[in-house]
């Protein structure tokens, strides 16, 4: 089945500005996160991840531009279920024309292996970098406002401790592969009337490291690589919110031959809160409050995520008036002591009448129908 356009998974135009883009992931985020959303846990995480993909091209520049170019054949999200997504490593400008115009994984030449030619042929040497990784990690809102510390286990390839990454056993030994000549890689020449096409593929001897070990070691099976689970200490500052992605640079997987390990990215979802709703850094609370404490005001304390606080009503709030508690939001997440309001929104509760208290609401209407007002009266009784 055919990918959704990026821009319209978002519902955003294709200008869209950053902050765009952002305000139209948390929105659709809090509305399909399988934790939050009222569809089947299958339908939510479909449009969840499709969600999330569509905000990882789109946020970043450079991913973006090659989609915005390309389309989906510029951007490459590896499989690795719903918390785990291998992130696309994109070779040089050959590798990209020839996954794009077939001149890559027996793909027999044609355009890809012209541009192969124009640029060089490809790279020399196989990229041994590790693959990188995602985590995606949920948050309640009290964790989001305080930002957590917490060790987390993550399967990844690590280098072989038995052979230190070699792939060779005790006495074994690497040869230069005689197929590729030590490249990783095999040219294969194609000849289509006037025009000569060469294409490459990874070297099925060697499999793309260069060399041929005589005698593999037993734990990786020649490989240099490994599966492992690792522990890892994560810190989310205080004031992440759905979307953020933090980069820990060298926690992917190991690559093969000794090469450099990926990096591992950690993507946040924040779940919604029973009562406060969240806007960027502002909080919001929707507060009941009864007849008397909205004509004659009051002080009561109400819940914040910092804890119970004092709120004043003034005398004659009305309903849909909102109340601010300035600092009581969401620390900024670059500027911690920094924090948003919390904007406490009246709802006046009015309760059903028994006998008793009926025979006062209607003492007060004749009052409140007579000059002064209801309200006047009851300030001067009260001040």
């Amino acid at each position: 089945m055919a990918k959704r356009d990026y821009y319209e998974v978002l519902g955003i135009e294709k200008g869209a500005d950053e902050r765009s883009i952002k305000k139209a992931y948390r929105k659709l985020a809090r509305k399909h996160h399988p934790d939050a959303s009222d569809e089947s846990p299958e339908v939510a995480e479909k449009k969840f991840k499709e969600i999330s993909e569509a905000y990882e091209v789109l946020a970043d520049s450079e991913k973006r531009s090659r989609y915005d170019q390309f389309g989906h054949d510029g951007v490459d999200f590896g499989g690795g279920g719903f918390s785990w997504d291998q992130f696309s490593h994109q070779g040089d400008i050959s590798d990209l024309f020839g996954q794009l115009f077939g001149g890559r994984q027996g793909g027999g030449g044609g355009m890809g292996s012209i541009f192969s030619q124009l640029f060089g042929g490809g790279q020399s040497q196989p990229n041994n970098r590790g693959n990188d990784l995602r985590y995606d990690i949920t948050l309640d809102l009290k964790e989001a406002f305080t930002g957590i510390e917490k060790e987390i286990t993550i399967p990844r390839e690590d280098s072989c401790k038995t052979c230190n990454g070699s792939g060779a056993a005790k006495g074994g030994t690497a040869k230069t592969c005689v197929t590729c000549a030590g490249q990783g890689i095999v040219r294969k020449v194609m000849q289509r009337g006037f025009m000569q096409t060469v294409s490459t593929d990874t070297c099925s001897d060697c499999r793309g490291t260069g060399n041929v070990i005589d005698k593999p070691c037993k734990d990786c099976k020649g490989s240099g690589i490994v599966s492992v689970d690792k522990k890892i200490k994560l810190k989310i500052p205080a004031g992440a919110d759905d979307g953020y992605r933090l980069r820990m640079r060298g926690q992917g997987s190991a690559g093969p031959n000794n090469g450099p390990k990926g990096d591992l990215y950690i993507v946040v979802n924040v779940k919604r809160h029973d009562i406060f709703q969240r806007q960027d850094n502002e909080i919001i609370l929707d507060l009941d409050i009864s007849p008397s404490q909205a004509v004659l005001g009051d002080s009561i304390r109400v819940p914040t995520l910092a804890g119970n606080v004092k709120l004043s009503i003034p005398s004659g709030t009305q309903s849909g008036d909102v109340l601010r508690l300035k600092g009581k939001g969401m620390p900024d997440i670059t500027r911690p002591s920094i924090k948003g309001s919390q904007h406490v929104r009246i709802n006046i509760k009015v309760p059903k009448p028994n006998g008793k208290t009926r025979k006062l609401w209607e003492e007060l209407k004749k009052l409140d129908s007579t000059k002064p007002s209801f309200l006047d009266r009851m300030r001067d009784t009260f001040g």
